[in-house]
């Protein structure tokens, strides 16, 4: 009997500890910053250049920028920024914004940073087979780009890429 009572106490607590409900009471009020404009730099451009040649040469369809998930791209690199470290917190947000606001199907992203230049970015990406599965997803048909450098101009990257 002691034994039950214990074990049901751990699977309680474990149940407790699994929902989401902490980390979205705890979500900083500045990650949810609305961005009125979207606007791209050249490296953008670029790094969905390459992306898009990647995913042709492999017999997919070009994907088409997004400026909703762009949005939520920018607000993610601020974060990053401000936070001084790479990271996916909060995806499940910019996955929920998007089924809400677009109605994306499915959603998934590449972060990174440091990269100078998008052929090294891209390079990395397609080397590391999570972020080449995101490139390389037929059923994708848009994606969400922002670079933001920090203060020591190091690049921060989001893409998000989206099936509407």
């Amino acid at each position: 009997m002691k034994k039950l009572t214990v074990t049901l106490i751990v699977l309680f607590n474990i149940f407790l500890m699994s929902c989401s409900v902490e980390e979205e009471v705890n979500t900083p009020e500045s990650y949810s910053a609305t961005i009125a404009d979207v606007s791209y730099t050249q490296l953008d451009y670029e790094i969905i250049e390459l992306i898009n040649n990647y995913r042709i040469s492999q017999g997919l369809s070009n994907l088409a920028i997004l400026n909703e998930a762009s949005k939520e791209a920018i607000d993610h690199n601020q974060y990053m920024v401000t936070q001084g470290t790479p990271s996916h917190d909060y995806f499940y947000l910019r996955s929920q914004n998007l089924k809400q606001t677009v109605n994306a199907k499915t959603v998934s992203e590449n972060v990174a940073f440091g990269f100078s230049n998008a052929q090294a970015l891209v390079n990395a990406w397609l080397n590391s087979e999570s972020h080449r599965e995101n490139i390389e997803n037929p059923e994708a048909t848009n994606i969400g780009i922002s670079t933001k450098q920090d203060a020591e101009g190091k690049n921060y990257f989001t893409n998000i890429f989206v099936k509407l």
